[in-house]
């Protein structure tokens, strides 16, 4: 390996995969880019942004599905190139805010991503499940781990989306007493909340609808950020013998510095381990600042698709974070801990909604639906 390679491994020492084949194929990519200037990258990026936008079939083709699998990769070991000369600059108290270059290629990868996000949820795929079979979304690395959920996360969206067109909302307004009354009556307790009414509408501010391409294509962002700092062979779930682990903060701080502007991607960053305070993320910080500035503070909502609304603490958490947590849990119960999808969602529904509150129960039923009508998997 040449220096940059090895130095960049040696750093992201889980971003190597088991599989040699694969390997090879990944320290290949790197090493076309690790290289490059960050006006270089800009411009590498901007090709694929003109090819995408041009991207005229009306499915999703296989060709295309590899080279978007191929992008993801190639996106993770930039963000990552980015991370190691933060963590320099800001040792060594060189870290320019107002570097045009890194400026422009962040808006690069933000447009990239728009384009990948817009073809993912706007096409028919041409074989179902087209991106399972590929290697960057089998591979075993936090890389890997990041564009499944990636690609989960638009998918289940879409599916979500699909299910409120046909009525969704209705048949949970009218289960809600039945099926998640009990959920948010414990989140209003465990956080000393008043309300009255507890019912789907009055959780979630302005009520269950649809969630726009701009929240997605937000959501795909911090997604591709999340989890830059884990130094761990795997991520961080909420069980009772687990410590803590506060590399969302971490996370947060990169993102905030390299994603400036973008608050919707920084803080699904940054609320990814929140877990309705069982977790470990910006969210604490908030709240326990808000109470200090006033005791007396009222949350009015536990929900909210506006991420203005969790900086004002008007609502406890924020829609895309929610739907991160859950697909995060799942990923690494299955490929971390080699359970079965059947055993990740009696694990998931046990842990994390019965024994206490710490996902959401709404988009965790929507993603078993998911699994099941989508994924075709037997639950």
């Amino acid at each position: 390996m040449k220096n940059k390679t090895t130095e960049f491994y040696k750093k992201f020492k889980y971003c190597i995969p088991s599989n040699k084949e694969i390997a090879e194929k990944e320290e290949s990519i790197l090493e076309n880019i690790i290289n490059m200037s960050n006006k270089d990258l800009t411009a590498y990026i901007r090709q694929y942004i003109v090819k995408l936008t041009y991207y005229k079939k009306n499915f999703l083709d296989l060709e295309t599905s590899e080279l978007i699998a191929k992008i993801l990769i190639e996106i993770g070991f930039i963000l990552r190139i980015q991370y190691i000369d933060y963590l320099k600059n800001t040792e060594n108290n060189t870290l320019n805010n107002n570097d045009e270059e890194i400026i422009n290629l962040s808006k690069m990868i933000q447009l990239l991503v728009y384009e990948i996000t817009t073809i993912i949820s706007s096409k028919e795929y041409e074989i179902d499940n087209i991106f399972d079979n590929l290697d960057a979304l089998k591979s075993d690395t936090t890389i890997g781990h990041i564009n499944r959920i990636f690609i989960t996360n638009i998918e289940a969206i879409n599916f979500f989306n699909n299910k409120l067109n046909h009525g969704a909302a209705s048949r949970l307004r009218i289960d809600f007493k039945k099926n998640y009354y009990k959920f948010s009556d414990r989140i209003y307790q465990r956080y000393h909340l008043i309300n009255n009414a507890n019912t789907l509408d009055s959780n979630v501010k302005l009520g269950v609808r649809k969630i726009e391409n701009y929240t997605i294509n937000d959501a795909a962002i911090g997604i591709l950020i999340h989890d830059i700092s884990l130094d761990k062979e795997r991520d961080y779930i909420p069980l009772p013998n687990e410590e803590k682990d506060n590399h969302s903060i971490k996370d947060y701080a990169f993102a905030k510095y390299f994603m400036r502007g973008n608050e919707g991607a920084v803080l699904t960053v940054s609320l990814h381990h929140e877990y309705y305070s069982y977790g470990y993320g910006l969210f604490t910080e908030l709240y326990k600042a808000a109470l200090r500035r006033n005791p007396n503070h009222e949350i009015e909502y536990i929900i909210s698709y506006d991420y203005k609304d969790i900086l004002t603490l008007q609502s406890l958490t924020y829609l895309p974070a929610k739907i991160l947590e859950v697909i995060d849990v799942y990923d690494t119960l299955t490929k971390s801990m080699n359970k079965n999808p059947k055993e990740a969602v009696l694990f998931m529904k046990e842990n994390f909604l019965e024994k206490d509150i710490k996902i959401d129960p709404i988009i965790t039923d929507s993603f078993i639906d998911y699994l099941k009508e989508i994924k075709k998997i037997k639950l």
